[in-house]
């Protein structure tokens, strides 16, 4: 089966699962429209791409292009969205661990991050890089630099030059002033990928276009599309999660509306049968979020679980997953705290 054919199957399969709150979905374009107002004014700095001087804006323009090739999962959120729901003061802890910036950068994420671009990869072990646009203060991060500040996270933010760039970290993770209104982090590997890839390669896209086409599904708050045919991880993650047996390409889109969360996905399998035990898979997880959502009638606080739907066709699964706020935070927070110590790891 060729990928031109797995991809037209999910790509039906995903839309039949995002009918549930496509509707919904629909008053999610107010917030779209101005997300980024502002950030793609004119800029006289110039970046070097490829052995010349560029005009900034067109890093600005393309944030895509930043990305470094073989990624095993891309993402997009529209930050904008995110903070305007009931979830922003956790969202904070998570970027304060992947940017550390402070009130001494003059930085503060919901003000001044509107859209996050990320990857993951598996280059010398489990690497990512994400590229974040918005508005940012270049001169007080780099007198927050220069003068050794400490950082949220608790690490010193060092600045140190690579690839004709000033290269500010804390700990293991980093990041990189690219114009006023964009900016790449991630872990140290991660970036100095996408500036090799700045320094020696033409500004343009390395993503699969099957994978930038699911991330500017139209109104979609986040969108997250992955291929993990040839990752051996996720062969040996099957015993944890059972869904990953057989896997091979993953799409998933959502939004913010209530109830908190809205996920619609379709994950593809090397077979009918990968597929089946997949959805059960799926439903068994389920079954645990029940158990969550029971803990709420005894005062624990998470919020109750609708139901998730899933369904299987040939070698594709599809779902659609609501989840309440408090389940949400909860999550988000173990994301934090996770996050935070892979920050501080050297």
């Amino acid at each position: 089966m060729t990928r031109t054919l797995l991809h037209s199957r999910c790509a039906t399969a995903l839309r039949r699962a995002a009918g549930a709150f496509a509707l919904a979905a629909l008053a999610l374009a107010a917030l779209a429209a101005p997300a980024l107002a502002g950030c793609g004014g004119a800029d006289d700095s110039l970046v070097l791409v490829g052995g010349e001087k560029i005009d900034a804006t067109a890093i600005d323009r393309d944030p895509l292009a930043v990305l470094p090739s073989g990624a095993v999962m891309v993402g997009y959120l529209d930050a904008a969205a995110l903070f305007a729901s009931g979830l922003g003061g956790e969202v904070n802890q998570i970027i304060a661990s992947l940017l550390p910036l402070g009130p001494e950068s003059n930085f503060v994420p919901a003000r001044d991050i509107a859209k996050v671009y990320g990857g993951l990869y598996a280059m010398q072990g489990a690497d990512f890089c994400a590229v974040m646009q918005g508005n940012f203060d270049v001169d007080a991060i780099r007198r927050a630099a220069d003068a050794r500040t400490v950082t949220v996270i608790g690490a010193p933010l060092v600045k140190t030059r690579y690839a004709d760039n000033d290269l500010f970290t804390a700990g293991n993770v980093g990041f990189v002033v690219l114009t006023p209104h964009t900016i790449l982090t991630g872990n140290e590997t991660g970036m100095r990928r996408a500036l090799d890839r700045l320094r020696f390669s033409k500004l343009q896209r390395s993503v699969p276009s099957w994978m930038v086409e699911l991330l500017s599904t139209k109104n979609a708050s986040f969108a997250m599309a992955g291929d993990v045919t040839s990752q051996p991880a996720v062969a040996s993650a099957a015993g944890q999660l059972p869904f990953v047996a057989g896997l091979q390409y993953v799409r998933v889109i959502g939004n913010f509306l209530p109830p908190g969360v809205n996920f619609a996905g379709a994950l593809t399998y090397t077979d009918p049968q990968s597929a089946a035990n997949g959805a059960v898979a799926l439903r068994n997880l389920e079954q645990v979020a029940r158990i969550a959502s029971l803990l709420s009638s005894w005062g624990f606080g998470y919020g109750s679980v609708p139901p998730m739907q899933v369904a299987q066709r040939e070698s594709d699964v599809a779902f659609t997953l609501p989840l309440g706020e408090g389940i949400v935070r909860m999550l988000l927070r173990t994301a934090a705290e996770t996050a935070r110590s892979v920050a501080l790891v050297r």
